[in-house]
């Protein structure tokens, strides 16, 4: 979750180089013939736990990771933030080993230190690039791809939470280095907008436009609201789901601790909040329709929580892959 970076990490941000290169809410997607299934998960660098964990057995969890992606028949595109160089290759061996090795790992040559963006995807993939986002730490990573439901701008990102205090203004935040963004609105806010602009910016009418991520924000925010506006949805809601309830758990994607492997292998341990989200909007071609989060059409892959089950006898003992809980959109045209 860690809503601030803290400073320690955001020198190795300071080195990051640009890589080149109106939903509807109507359940009974097609599947994956004539739809696309994706995931976007947190999956926790670690940094923060105890050192003799290995960064809470991060190679226990990719491995729990790559069986939950085998179980839901290889959704055809994985969004994963927070990957350290470490976990980038391990997730390059876990791909040989799983999904008939089907799956690349798109942005793996990309390095900020502990919190970069992976997308995995069985897809062609058109395009690529990475921008920096405000701030100087976060990034958003872009890929285009073509799909069954036509062409496909993913973006993957993670983005700081909102300040106590509100920001009065960010005079750097705007165009050329921020696309999108206005001196007006304040850091945290250009993180949105810039991302925003960068998932519109290719792909032209015809393109459906996923944003995901861990936003760090809930949907009563401002940022929130700014995909709204923008024309998008957010998945969980429009395929029927409930919000999250903090007092229970339930629908909820991140609050676990982050520090401590103890709390990733706790089956009783839950989540308080929804910050981690898969926005999409429909193009001129495809008028977007989910699937339930009970995957009514069987394909392995529903709209809403992934994996939101306690895992019994994981490997080294792990119950949950991260201290977030993973989501998943499964989407087709109407």
């Amino acid at each position: 979750m860690r809503k601030v970076v803290i400073g320690a990490f955001i020198v190795a941000a300071s080195a990051l180089l640009l890589a080149p290169a109106g939903a509807s809410n109507t359940a009974g997607s097609a599947g994956a013939e004539d739809g696309v299934r994706i995931v976007n998960f947190n999956i926790l660098h670690g940094v923060f736990c105890e050192p003799e964990s290995d960064f809470c057995q991060a190679a226990d969890r990719v491995e729990l990771f790559g069986q939950q992606l085998e179980e839901s028949g290889c959704p055809e595109v994985v969004g994963l933030q927070e990957i350290r160089s470490e976990m980038s290759e391990a997730l390059d061996e876990l791909i040989k080993d799983i999904c008939d090795g089907a799956y690349q790992n798109v942005f793996k040559d990309v390095d900020n230190g502990v919190d970069a963006e992976r997308l995995l995807t069985t897809l062609k993939v058109k395009s690529e690039k990475v921008i920096e986002l405000a701030g100087g730490f976060r990034t958003a990573s872009r890929v285009v791809l073509k799909s069954a439901i036509g062409p496909l701008v993913v973006t993957t990102t993670h983005q700081d939470g909102d300040p106590d205090e509100p920001s009065a203004g960010c005079a750097i935040c705007q165009p050329p280095r921020f696309k999108g963004c206005s001196p007006d609105r304040g850091i945290f806010e250009c993180q949105a907008d810039a991302t925003i602009a960068f998932t519109e910016e290719v792909g032209g009418t015809k393109a459906v436009r996923v944003i995901m991520g861990d936003f760090n924000v809930d949907a009563t925010t401002e940022r929130y609201g700014s995909h709204i506006e923008a024309g998008y949805v957010d998945s969980h809601l429009e395929a029927g789901n409930a919000e999250c309830v903090e007092a229970t758990g339930v629908n909820c994607t991140s609050g676990r601790a982050d520090d401590t492997i103890v709390a990733l292998k706790d089956p009783a341990a839950t989540e308080s909040h929804r910050i981690d989200m898969i926005f999409v909007k429909s193009s001129a071609k495809c008028d977007v329709v989910f699937d339930s989060d009970a995957d009514e059409d069987g394909d392995g892959i529903g709209t809403g929580l992934f994996f939101d089950e306690p895992t019994v006898d994981g490997p080294g003992g792990i119950v949950w892959v991260s201290d977030h809980t993973a989501v998943s959109a499964d989407l087709s045209c109407g």
